[in-house]
């Protein structure tokens, strides 16, 4: 008798349909590395929001969305494009990500460059016996590379 009324108990709490957390786990999974970052930036804002007494819908206006979408925002379930989070941004009046910079623009080039580039010599030392000799059928002679500049 306790047994039946302890599982029409526990069947009132089970669902009839399968559980999807195996693919909630999967798409977690695939997807954390923004929906971490997404989450930070939620925290931010909610936290910018409390601070500023400013509400979700007063935010939506003011960026020109509706207050459906910023409750996304803030639970951490939207890709925020930069435009979005340059708006967030400008109308609370906080930074939200940063982008660092370089110093020169030869730091930038030099690390997209795939062509090796020479230094010049101002002094040539000699290094090793000098009976070093290239035969002219080896596929390790020196060669000469001419880049435009």
């Amino acid at each position: 008798m306790k047994s039946t009324v302890n599982k029409e108990k526990l069947n009132k709490y089970i669902s009839r349909e399968p559980s999807d957390w195996m693919a909630q786990a999967d798409y977690y999974e695939v997807n954390k590395d923004w929906l971490n970052k997404s989450a930070m930036i939620a925290i931010k804002i909610l936290s910018t929001l409390r601070s500023q007494s400013m509400t979700q819908k007063v935010l939506a206006e003011s960026i020109g969305v509706t207050p459906q979408y910023i409750n996304k925002v803030v639970k951490g379930y939207e890709n925020l494009s930069l435009e979005t989070i340059c708006k967030i941004e400008r109308s609370l009046g906080i930074s939200l990500i940063a982008v660092p910079t370089y110093e020169s623009s030869q730091v930038i080039l030099d690390s997209f460059s795939t062509i090796p580039f020479s230094i010049s010599k101002i002094e040539s030392k000699s290094i090793g016996s000098k009976k070093t000799e290239y035969k002219s059928e080896s596929k390790y002679q020196p060669q000469e590379i001419q880049f435009a500049a």
